[in-house]
């Protein structure tokens, strides 16, 4: 049995390098979104919750 699981460690070790290539390009992609964002954005974007610009339904749903 260890024999057997010794034998395919040279699998695991492919994909564990296709994980780890995975997500450095995803983190990578992640950060340069970030990075590139506009200012004047992601100032707009951290007011929004403080505006007060909250639409009222006009549709109560009750009839």
């Amino acid at each position: 049995m260890i024999k057997n699981v010794i034998e395919h460690l040279a699998t695991v070790d492919t994909y564990g390098v296709i994980s780890i290539l995975l997500f450095f390009t995803f983190f990578m992609g992640m950060l340069i979104w970030a990075v590139r964002l506009k200012k004047d954005y992601l100032n707009s974007m951290s007011n929004l919750p403080l505006d007060g610009g909250e639409t009222t339904p006009t549709h109560s749903g009750h009839e």
